[in-house]
């Protein structure tokens, strides 16, 4: 990591042991531009849309700050948005999606998102339930198309 004049070094914690209750991972070795890349191929590919790319490490650096690289895709589409608000208009903070992919101090990457069977669970409505377990199937898709070597070139 290069450090900016004054700036500070964030070393990664470990993962709580929390957050396997509500959050999915997966690690590859592939790096943090060419996961990027792939999930979002592979996002287009399922008929949804990137709505934002945030660069992490861009904005700590900003202030002073030097992380490994580190990227969020915020993803979705207006048909599941029309869903969740016919069902229960507070579920709405519950979009859009979010992959978090972050890179490892010995090499690849280390992505991340929620659950979004246990984040729309909590509404206890049975349309949110339908739909989380339907956007759950879809961020698993994703991250196996994206991740697995052997679709991803198949599909270069």
């Amino acid at each position: 990591m290069t450090l900016q004049e004054n700036g500070t070094a964030i070393a990664y914690a470990a993962p709580g042991e929390a957050a396997g209750a509500f959050q999915r991972a997966r690690s590859c070795d592939l790096t943090v531009e060419d996961a990027v890349a792939r999930l979002r191929n592979a996002i287009i590919a399922d008929d949804l849309w990137v709505l934002h790319e945030i660069d992490p490490q861009a904005v700590l650096r900003r202030a002073g700050y030097a992380i490994a690289a580190a990227r969020q895709i915020l993803f979705f589409h207006p048909r599941f948005m029309a869903r969740i608000l016919a069902a229960d208009p507070a579920a709405l903070l519950e979009a859009p999606l979010k992959f978090a992919i972050l890179e490892l101090p010995g090499g690849g990457v280390s992505l991340r998102w929620l659950d979004p069977a246990v984040a729309f669970g909590r509404y206890r409505s049975p349309a949110l339930d339908i739909l989380g377990q339907e956007l759950a199937a879809i961020c698993e898709r994703i991250v196996g198309v994206a991740l697995d070597p052997s679709v991803a070139a198949a599909r270069m």
